[in-house]
């Protein structure tokens, strides 16, 4: 094993929160109660998509069970990904013996970034001055809000740590180990440390907390109010 680079490199880990949505929605316009923890800014006008869209949106989804619910209202669709801040000059080039090219990793910045989008059926979009439309909406997308909050908090408050617990992560980065040319092109020129972090630590979280936010118990309330609302309009 070779050892370790002779000095620890300095860098931090970063959240990086980007919305696919782009208008600002203030809460009290259809009278939503966001979780604690959502900025004003992270209230963003849900997409809103026809059931055949909602369905193709679901095909990647694995935690989700649509059998909960007679119909699929909502889903947050999070893409992340690990961002360098500047690759060329984070990552030392460095020729050994015979030429050979390796890597070094410099510090800096980093981020985990996550895109979200949040999506709602159009059939459920709230039409203007109709307050049981508005109502409607409301409840779905408070529903829809708790997820992006666990995303968000992943983000900001778990995985900026338990990504330096990663032994990728902790030999190439936080030891600053040399990295061989090839492995160096497959991790961070073809950007495979993010699907690396992200099924290895990223997805299983995520899946964790929107397990517990689509109990079926909650489901259950869900579909209730959605059913009570429905019924008087």
């Amino acid at each position: 094993m070779p050892p370790p680079g002779p000095k620890a490199p300095t860098y931090e880990i970063k959240s990086r929160i980007i919305h696919a949505n782009k208008v600002v929605v203030p809460a009290p316009r259809y009278g939503v109660k966001p979780p604690r923890g959502l900025d004003v800014d992270d209230l963003r006008m849900p997409n809103f998509v026809k059931p055949q869209e909602m369905m193709a949106l679901l095909t990647d989804t694995p935690h989700h069970n649509p059998s909960r619910l007679a119909v699929t209202h909502g889903l947050v669709k999070t893409q992340f990904a690990f961002v360098f801040s500047d690759i060329e000059q984070q990552w030392r080039r460095l020729a050994g013996a015979q030429n050979r090219i390796t890597r070094q990793f410099q510090g800096g910045d980093v981020f985990v970034q996550a895109t979200i989008a949040v999506n709602i059926l159009d059939a459920d979009r709230p039409i203007e001055k109709n307050k049981l439309s508005e109502k409607l909406f409301a409840v779905i997308w408070e529903h829809e809000l708790l997820h992006v909050l666990d995303d968000i908090e992943i983000m900001r408050k778990w995985l900026p740590e338990k990504a330096r617990e990663d032994e990728w992560l902790k030999k190439y980065m936080t030891e600053a180990r040399e990295l061989d040319e090839s492995s160096f092109d497959h991790y961070i020129r073809k950007d495979n440390l993010t699907p690396w972090l992200r099924d290895g630590l990223w997805t299983a979280e995520r899946n964790r907390r929107a397990e517990i936010r689509d109990a079926p118990a909650r489901y259950a309330e869900l579909n209730e109010a959605i059913a009570n609302i429905r019924s008087q309009m």
